[in-house]
């Protein structure tokens, strides 16, 4: 079966949200920046896979797998190969151009150091060495950054790339609305990632801007509009809500549980973004909360936002 060695990377008050992503996507537990997978995510899936290696061989006699990569044929023109170096095991700089040079040797085809159309990678983790084609991790997301409608607490790109992973895990079929869009942030990201997703918002100008920012790049800008999260009536599979609060809108506590409650009648499973812990809110809506994390805005202060995974 197919492996695949992702390589992670986050700033340090990211690495519980990292973590959050991992188990959904992989189903199990973040211990390291470095992960063996049967499962093939594009590269540019998540803002926290800095690379991302389809695995030819792995092996502990690093002789052995030269003979691995031989016998696969490999055939490429203007390739290089490079050493990936990991925070697990340390190879000298000198051994790990030798141990380039000596794969190189099994790859058919053309090297071209300077400008190379493939890459071809391999590292040592522990005791073990692998060898794989190398993609390298490309944010695809920040080309929403500079979308020409915002304000200052809409979602940042990183989060709400993220949140719009978590609500989707690996099932690319899965319906998502954004019952509280306003600049349409999430449903951005949802759309790059050819997910069926929609937004409302209960402001007509912030949909109008948000309905702008999709045509901007090119989406169909009829999937926000304003409609309040109370008056929708269709179903959906997971909705996303980053719900609004009193630093910058005028909104009641009550009217926060209300939106919560109006959640759990439009989908199956919610992700919540909020800036107060709501977990008895939550669960009094008929909530259960499987999973979540607390996003600190920088790695050492107390407060940030809270993400709640909810069936």
């Amino acid at each position: 079966m197919k492996k695949y060695l992702y390589v992670f990377n986050y700033p340090p008050e990211d690495k519980e949200l990292c973590a959050l992503e991992f188990r959904t996507l992989f189903k199990d537990e973040f211990k390291s920046k470095y992960y063996l997978s049967n499962k093939d995510y594009s590269v540019d899936k998540s803002v926290f896979v800095k690379a991302k290696l389809d695995l030819w061989g792995i092996d502990a006699d690093f002789n052995k797998l030269i003979e691995k990569v031989a016998a696969l044929h490999k055939d490429y023109q203007n390739f290089k190969v490079i050493y990936l170096k990991n925070e697990v095991t340390h190879v000298d700089y000198q051994e790990s151009l030798l141990r380039c040079k000596d794969i190189s040797w099994g790859i058919a085809g053309s090297v071209n150091m300077s400008r190379p159309q493939h890459t071809i990678a391999i590292t040592k983790l522990e005791d073990q060495w692998l060898c794989g084609y190398y993609h390298h991790g490309v944010p695809s997301w920040q080309k929403h950054d500079d979308k020409p409608n915002t304000f200052s607490n809409s979602l940042d790109i990183r989060l709400a790339r993220t949140l719009v992973n978590l609500a989707a895990g690996d099932n690319d079929q899965v319906t998502i609305v954004d019952p509280c869009c306003g600049m349409g942030t999430v449903v951005l990201e949802g759309l790059a990632l050819d997910l069926d997703i929609e937004g409302f918002d209960i402001s007509r100008e912030i949909s109008w801007q948000a309905r702008k920012n999709l045509k901007y790049y090119g989406y169909d800008e009829y999937l926000i509009n304003k409609v309040s999260i109370h008056d929708l009536q269709k179903h959906y599979d997971v909705a996303i809500m980053d719900i609004p609060y009193n630093l910058y809108t005028p909104i009641t506590y009550e009217e926060q549980c209300r939106m919560i409650q109006s959640s759990r009648r439009i989908c199956d499973k919610m992700i919540m973004v909020t800036f107060e812990e709501m977990s008895k809110e939550i669960n009094q809506a008929g909530f259960l909360i499987i999973d979540g994390c607390l996003r600190k805005k920088t790695e050492y202060v107390k407060f940030g936002r809270y993400i709640y995974i909810c069936i």
